[in-house]
């Protein structure tokens, strides 16, 4: 038997495509509508599965595809870190419910301490409130790359190998760490910074939009080389967590998540 599934993918206009990564358009303005016959394999079963099993062929609703970015842009900015193998975290904003990470995009078209590769490895926090503190817990780590220095933006692959796969609230955010670790968090090579920065932050709002702004946090290089081991915390100093962020906050990366929300 051969099974159709009518998908509405719902995504912006686009600048470029990487072959060979998620199917996800990096989008930016001008929203259309692309009709599709044939979806993800892996949501054959939500999407018709059951009824299929049970002998109702009756059509299923489309499912629309949203990709979303929050973070900030990913362009030329006047510094890049010289610590080796710290921890930065978006405080400027939340990743949508329901969403799955696709794409980690950056620039680091420069350096300060002469690499011209270094480590770059994505990770999703969850936030709490502790005694008046945000509390920014290690829920899913991302796949390490190695990465080198380029003139234009970089994208790598948001594939979550330990922990959260899905945001399952509105209190969950991202980052990265200039390293690549183990299965446990742990990291196995560090390198200096790989994402352009300012510091001070940027003002405005991120690329998430309204309410949204370029705040980001960095682990101090005074602190014990952090790790990224599921359920590890960071917070500002004065909070109760295993490691903690420079102050005074804020500084601005080049860096955004692209997600891919599933609606129907």
């Amino acid at each position: 038997m051969t099974l159709l599934i009518h998908c509405r993918i719902v995504i912006p206009d686009c600048r470029g495509y990487t072959p060979g990564m998620y199917r996800i358009v990096f989008c930016y303005s001008n929203p259309r509508t692309v009709r599709l016959l044939g979806c993800f394999a892996a949501l054959l079963f939500t999407a018709i599965g059951s009824r299929a099993l049970a002998g109702d062929n009756t059509p299923n609703p489309a499912l629309t595809y949203t990709t979303i970015s929050q973070g900030s842009e990913p362009i030329h900015r006047s510094q890049v870190d010289t610590s080796t193998g710290q921890v930065y975290v978006y405080t400027g904003g939340f990743l949508p419910a329901g969403g799955h990470p696709a794409v980690f995009e950056y620039m680091f078209d420069f350096t300060e301490e002469g690499n011209t590769t270094g480590f770059i490895t994505p990770i999703i926090f969850e936030t709490s409130t502790v005694e008046d503190f945000t509390i920014y817990t290690v829920v899913g780590i991302g796949k390490s790359f190695e990465v080198q220095v380029g003139s234009a933006r970089q994208r790598l692959p948001f594939e979550v190998v330990e922990g959260t796969k899905m945001i399952t609230n509105a209190q969950c955010t991202f980052g990265f760490i200039n390293a690549s670790v183990n299965s446990s968090g742990v990291p196995v090579e560090t390198s200096p910074g790989t994402v352009d920065m300012n510091d001070p932050a940027s003002p405005g709002a991120g690329t998430g939009g309204p309410g949204t702004t370029n705040d980001w946090a960095a682990t101090s290089s005074t602190t014990p080389s952090p790790v990224v081991t599921l359920g590890t915390t960071f917070g500002a100093p004065g909070a109760t967590a295993d490691f903690t962020f420079y102050w005074p906050p804020y500084r601005t990366y080049s860096a955004q998540a692209w997600m891919t929300v599933v609606t129907q």
